[in-house]
């Protein structure tokens, strides 16, 4: 099961999911879509599957927790995700 964070630098909510992440002992993987073009576009991909009309611009941090696409930080909507992978407990 692979967590993943595309986050930019300097970015408050992406802060804020890293460190929800940490605070529950969720190992990640973290992409800085700045520096990594790569990912960047692999990014934009994952965005576009989960909602592909609009913009190509995309809500900071994007997660990927086990295949569910999670844009912007919504704390709800992580531990929701965390819980269906069997990552966090049901409380």
């Amino acid at each position: 099961m692979r967590v993943i964070v595309y986050s930019l630098p300097n970015c408050p909510k992406c802060a804020a999911a890293k460190a929800l992440l940490k605070r529950y002992s969720i190992p990640f993987e973290e992409y800085d879509v700045v520096d990594d073009k790569e990912k960047a576009r692999e990014m934009v991909e994952k965005r576009r599957s989960v909602r592909p009309e609009g913009s190509k611009e995309v809500a900071m941090p994007l997660l990927d927790i086990g295949g569910i696409i999670i844009e912007g930080f919504d704390r709800g909507k992580i531990e929701e995700a965390l819980k269906e992978k069997g990552l966090l407990k049901q409380n």
